[in-house]
């Protein structure tokens, strides 16, 4: 035991002295603690979070996440009132095509339109043929035949009297073939009021926004049955809480914003009575996104006469509202600083900046949510 021992303790200085030729110091292992079961250290430009709160980014991972800063400058910018609003049809780009009686909607030359289909002014859409109750439909029929036979005994009447044409009044002649002609005229109604069918046509060209019926639906007069617009003469209607909004937007410039895309609006007109506590308020929509009729709709208005210098950011660079709105500033090349700021909404992508924020600082626009996410 104790040769071996020995040999034991001359192995161990044998390691040491070959680690100091190395130049490798000797690492012992103690009781409870396996270095070969420790972790990794982090890579050197692994993102990571100070005890500051300051994010440590090294420029390869900034490239990565595609962070895009920028120099935080004054601006002469207008604040902008928010507006709940929707999509509606343009009054002289839109129709709707109704049931001018009670009938059975019938299937056109096409079929019943889809949604979403294109069609031309004046195009059948449908047939619309008159729906009548038994005993109406035997009332016309007695009339029907009541005024057929009247018409078979004027035509006989005109004609014997055409034949003693030079003998009896022209008077009395033209007379018995008026009478002959409005009896036809109203044999001819009673005759498509009980058989005849109704073609319901596109009041202009568009597309089809809303079908409504079915082929064979039983419909009351006046019942709406299709709804067309035109895609590119769409309207916002916002409702304003304040008159003066509604007095002071006739030079002002609006923005929408609708299922996360932004598009310009252009103010329209807007109404003088007040339809449930509000006043309506209507803007062109400029280009053609793609919107729907009834969806709704962010209105950032930015009223005349209210600009003052500020600093404007992208609504992307700011994390978080209201008390926790915050921005990234790049401090140095690999250094972002959180900073608490103050902010109202200018439009519906940009807000200016109240406090919190010098101008000159680089502010990250573009990748903020990710900085924000490093623990």
């Amino acid at each position: 035991a104790r040769w071996r021992s020995g040999t034991g303790a001359l192995a161990a200085l044998r390691a040491v002295c070959l680690a100091l030729l190395l130049g490798t110091p000797p690492a012992f292992a103690h009781e409870g603690h396996d270095h070969a079961a420790e972790a990794p250290p982090p890579a050197a430009d692994a993102p990571r979070r100070l005890a500051d709160g300051r994010v440590m980014l090294a420029k390869p991972a900034q490239r990565s996440w595609q962070l895009r800063t920028r120099i935080a400058a004054l601006e002469d910018a207008a604040p902008a009132v928010e507006l709940p609003g929707r999509v509606v049809a343009d009054p002289s780009a839109g129709g709707r095509v109704q049931a001018p009686f009670a009938g059975i909607v019938e299937p056109g030359p096409k079929g019943l339109p889809l949604p979403g289909q294109a069609v031309k002014a004046g195009e059948v859409l449908a047939w619309l043929r008159p729906s009548v109750a038994p005993m109406e439909r035997s009332a016309r029929l007695a009339e029907q035949a009541d005024v057929a036979a009247r018409l078979a005994v004027a035509r006989q009447r005109a004609a014997r009297l055409a034949q003693l044409e030079g003998s009896v009044a022209q008077k009395d002649i033209d007379t018995a073939r008026a009478e002959a002609d409005g009896l036809a005229r109203q044999h001819a109604a009673l005759g498509t009021a009980l058989g005849g069918r109704e073609a319901l046509r596109a009041p202009l060209a568009g597309v089809v926004a809303a079908g409504l019926v079915l082929a064979g639906q039983r419909v009351e007069a006046g019942a709406e049955l299709f709804e067309l617009i035109r895609p590119d003469r769409l309207m916002v209607e916002a409702l304003a809480y304040d008159p003066a909004i509604g007095a002071a937007m006739g030079a002002g410039s609006a923005r929408g914003e609708a299922g996360g895309a932004s598009f310009a609006l252009r103010f329209a007109g807007g109404g003088r009575s007040l339809r449930e506590g509000t006043l309506p308020l209507l803007f062109r929509v400029e280009g053609a996104p793609l919107l729907a009729v009834g969806q709704p709709v962010k209105v950032f208005a930015s009223l005349p006469g209210q600009a003052a210098k500020g600093v404007v950011l992208p609504l992307a660079a700011v994390s978080g509202s209201g008390e926790a709105a915050t921005v990234w500033v790049h401090e140095a090349p690999e250094v972002f600083v959180p900073r608490r700021v103050q902010v109202v909404p200018l439009d519906a992508g940009r807000v200016r900046v109240l406090g919190g924020l010098t101008p000159g600082e680089r502010v990250v626009v573009q990748g903020a949510p990710l900085l924000g996410a490093v623990r």
